[in-house]
Order: C-alpha cells, then structure tokens, then sequence
C-alpha cells in the first residue's frame, strides 16, 4: 500500500480551523479512495502560499529525504504554493527524494496532457493570488495618501502613535550615526561589532549586529519616502536622514556590490535536461569558457565528447543560436491559430473527462440514478392506481432528494475546474505562456509547458513536444538514436517518421553553429 502525507495551510486570520479541518477531510476521502494509507500530517496557519516562508512546508520538505512516504497529498495545488517558480523547486526536491505532490480535487492524470495542465492551474493560482494582491494594494494607498501607519512592526527609530511614524529621538540617533560612519568609509562589520560593544539592540530586543546595519541603510523610509507603485510617498515616514548622505551610502553600497571580489557571473542554461545528442544519444551539457582574447563563450556539448567515453562526432553549439532557434520555432508553431486551439481542445477535453470520471460525482450521480429509478417505480405505481399516503409521502421525498443530489453535483463539479472554459485556457496561454519570447522567464514556461526533449545534430534539430494523439511518453535513449537515424536516412521527409516522437519539428542548423571563432 502506498502512504502518504498530508498538507494543508490557510492563508489568514479572517479564516480558521474549519478550513483546516475541510482539507483535511477530503484529503482522508480522497486517500480512502485510492487505498493510501496517511502517516502524518504538517499544517500552516495563517501563512500566506505567495512564498515558502512556512514552518511546517519546510519541515515537511526536510523529512522527505527520510524517503518515509511516496505523496504529498494537498486539497487543491494553491494549498502547496501560489508561486510557480518556488513550486517547480520543491517538486523537483520532492522528487528526487522519490515523492509526488497529489492534488484531491484537481484529479490531474500523469500524461503529458495532465503536466501541461497542472502547469496551468498552478500558472492560474498564481494570476488569482497577483490579482488579490493588486486589490490589497489599493486599499493600502488609501492609507498611503492619508500617511496613516500600514500595519507591521515598526521601524526602528520609529514610534506608532494615533496611527502615525513619529521620530523615536534616541533610536534615530543611532540611525544618523550608522549612516554617517558608513558614509565615511567604515564597514557595516566594524559599525556593528561597535554598537553590539556598547550594548545598543533594535525594537526586538536583539543586539544590532551586521545583518541589521545593512538592512538600515538599505532602507528608503529613513530618507523620508515611500514608493507605492509609480507614486513616490513623503508623508508617511519624516525624514531622519538628509538627502545628501543618503546618495553618498547608496553610491557606496553600489560601488561594493560591482567590485571584482563580487559574485562570478552566472549563465543559465536553460535547455539542460532537455538536449539529446543525435550521435551518440548522451546528454549535452552547458559549458562557458573565455578565449585569448578576453570574450566570454557559452555553449552546449555533449556528456560524452566532454568525457571522451565514445568517439561523438557532435560539434559543440553555440548556446544563443540554440536557445534561439528552439524557442522560433516553438513560437511559431503555437502562434498558429489551428496549433494553439488544438491544444487549447485537448486539455480542455482533459479536464471534463477528469470532472466525469471524480469519485465524489460518481457517487453523487449513482445516488442520484437510484432516486430517480425508486421515484420512476412510484409514478408507475401511482398510475396503476395504488395510491396511499406512504406512497405520496415517499415521491415527495424522493423529488426532495433528486433535487439535493442535482445541487451537490453542480457543487462537486463547480469546485473541479468550474473556472477553466476553452476561452479561458487559451487567453492564459496566449498572455502568459507565449508572451515575448525574448523573455528568460517565458522561454522558461515555454520548456516546463510544451518541450520534452530536443535531439541535436550538426545540421539539424528535431524537438519533441508534450501534446501528442497517442499518449506514449517514452523517453528517448541512447539505443533509439540508431532507430531514429536510420529513419531519417531512408525518409524523404524524416520528420515525419519518427515513430518515438509524439509531434515533430526541424530546425536547420547553419554548418557553423560552433562557438565563435577567438
């Protein structure tokens, strides 16, 4: 038997125990259902889904490298994270340590129709939870023009009084003089270790270590403004710092931030995972290097040319030329207005299908079947001429009953995908998943959503995607390139017989796709 564990969060104040205990309960039914067993349980309270900032989430993904359980069974996706980025982290960390996250209304079956899916209703939870924050925003600017304090812990070398920052006069002293020595040169580490020596701690009681000064002097409201989207606030926070030493500690930190002893500079390379060699099948891997001359080069190769393992005829590619043909071609083909209703179709067909085969409505509607046949029976019954009270008073039942089960299965299947219409899919696809595709962060979506793996020649690309007609999700080894390369030699139009892949696109490679010459 299969086991697994339980998660579940409310997001606020306003809400309580009965959301806890709603999730908890349908999680219980759904793993009744599908004969898993529970082993334990990690709940939030009043914590936000925007970010991983919560005890028991980061607890739960700790104990998962005990390997102990096989799922993460939460009510809906939003109840694991409202942040796509943070989302795709964990699954993967949850992942490798051999757990899945299940979602016990969002029935989403494991075919590449369903990841696409899953991707969307995480993609969609995140556009509800920008959209709430955009509604709390607008209240907070009220509060913003009023210059009233918006709730938090206060500042330090602040006082709330009446709803109103006013100077702390010893705390903003201190304030000043952090500011002023920094401005002179000395080290957040010296200012620190001095202020700890004479015993100064912030509004928490802590002393004012390294961590703290940075935080000061980073920390726009000491200068008297706030910024609440494009408006620029000055009456929220009275200035403690003047406006001259606070350029000069800005320009310092910035100056500090771009000195050689900073981070190295980083490449994603963001095809990894996804490019096969057309040679020898392995792997290609991201690599940078600097030339002769100074110029900095990024580049794919493959895992065994690197390693010299076999003897792999694949030149290494330029990163920017790849990255750019893929994500061309893929663009094109789902700015295609057949392409993309297609898609659009089949994941919408997905999820009706999952709203018909729920447990719950099965359920719902067998109840309901029954009543109807039992009420059937007593019409016939009636017609016959066999009418008593008992017989009336059972059909008026009955009608009761039918009714009731019609509402809890409109309820059932509303809280199933109730929001996901044809017209709705495709305006997120075409908003937030197309998009630009100069983008990192759509190129990003564009690879999670629709490319599963892309096979590299010297002359050529063939990149399979994860929408298909028959749900084979193979993925390609090393032995099938022989199959495939033999394919291609016999084939006028290769493309188009790769019994491996599921939906096909070329891409010509120019005869010098190498890194640039020194």
């Amino acid at each position: 038997m299969k086991t697994a564990v339980i998660y579940a969060r409310y997001s606020s104040d306003s809400q309580s125990e009965q959301s806890i205990e709603g999730q908890l309960r349908e999680c219980n039914q759904y793993a009744k259902n599908n004969n898993i067993l529970i082993v334990g349980t990690y709940i939030d309270r009043a914590m936000t889904g925007t970010n991983d900032l919560r005890p028991d989430f980061q607890r739960m993904i700790k104990d998962s490298a005990k390997k102990q359980w096989d799922y993460v069974l939460v009510y809906k996706l939003d109840r694991f994270s409202r942040d796509k980025y943070e989302t795709t982290i964990h699954k993967h960390t949850l992942k490798t340590n051999g757990v899945k996250v299940i979602s016990a209304m969002e029935n989403i079956p494991d075919t590449p129709e369903g990841l696409i899916l899953e991707s969307l209703l995480e993609g969609m939870n995140q556009y509800y939870s920008a959209e709430l924050s955009q509604k709390v925003l607008r209240g907070l600017r009220e509060s913003y023009i009023k210059g009233r304090f918006t709730g938090g812990f206060p500042l330090y070398g602040y006082d709330v009084i009446d709803k109103k920052n006013v100077i702390n006069q010893s705390e903003s002293e201190i304030v000043k003089e952090i500011f002023t020595r920094y401005s002179n040169g000395e080290t957040g580490k010296s200012i620190a270790n001095n202020m700890i020596e004479r015993g100064i701690r912030n509004k928490k009681g802590h002393y004012m270590d390294e961590k703290n000064i940075y935080k000061i002097i980073g920390n726009v409201r000491y200068s008297g403004k706030v910024k609440h989207g494009e408006q620029v606030y000055t009456n929220i926070y009275p200035q403690i710092v003047d406006d001259i030493t606070w350029k000069k500690v800005q320009d310092i930190r910035n100056h500090n931030k771009q000195t050689p002893g900073g981070k190295k500079e980083k490449y994603e390379f963001i095809l990894s995972g996804k490019l096969i060699c057309g040679d020898c099948g392995c792997y290609l891997l991201g690599e940078s290097g600097t030339s002769r001359n100074g110029k900095r080069h990024k580049y794919y190769t493959c895992f065994s040319r690197r390693r010299k393992k076999h003897n792999c005829k694949l030149s290494a590619v330029s990163k920017e030329w790849l990255e750019d043909a893929v994500f061309t071609k893929t663009y094109e083909l789902f700015s295609n207005e057949e392409n993309l209703n297609y898609i659009v179709n089949s994941i919408y067909k997905l999820h009706q299908e999952n709203n018909k085969e729920d447990a719950l409505i099965k359920s719902l509607e067998k109840k309901k079947n029954d009543a109807i046949k039992a009420s059937n029976n007593l019409i016939s019954a009636l017609e016959q001429g066999f009418l008593t009270e008992q017989t009336k008073t059972r059909l008026k039942e009955l009608e009761s009953e039918i009714a009731q089960l019609d509402f809890d299965i409109d309820q059932a299947k509303q809280r199933n995908y109730s929001y996901l219409t044809p017209e709705l899919i495709k305006d997120y696809l075409q908003k937030a998943i197309i998009g630009n595709i100069d983008d990192i962060e759509t190129r990003k979506m564009l690879i999670r959503f629709f490319i599963r793996e892309i096979i590299v020649y010297n002359d050529k690309i063939i990149i399979t995607y994860n929408f298909q007609d028959n749900n084979q999700k193979k993925k390609t080894k090393p032995d099938d390139i022989k199959e495939i390369n033999k394919a291609i030699k016999q084939a006028d139009e290769p493309v188009f017989y790769l019994s491996i892949c599921s939906y096909k696109e070329t891409s010509s490679a120019p005869s010098q796709n190498l890194v640039e010459p020194n």
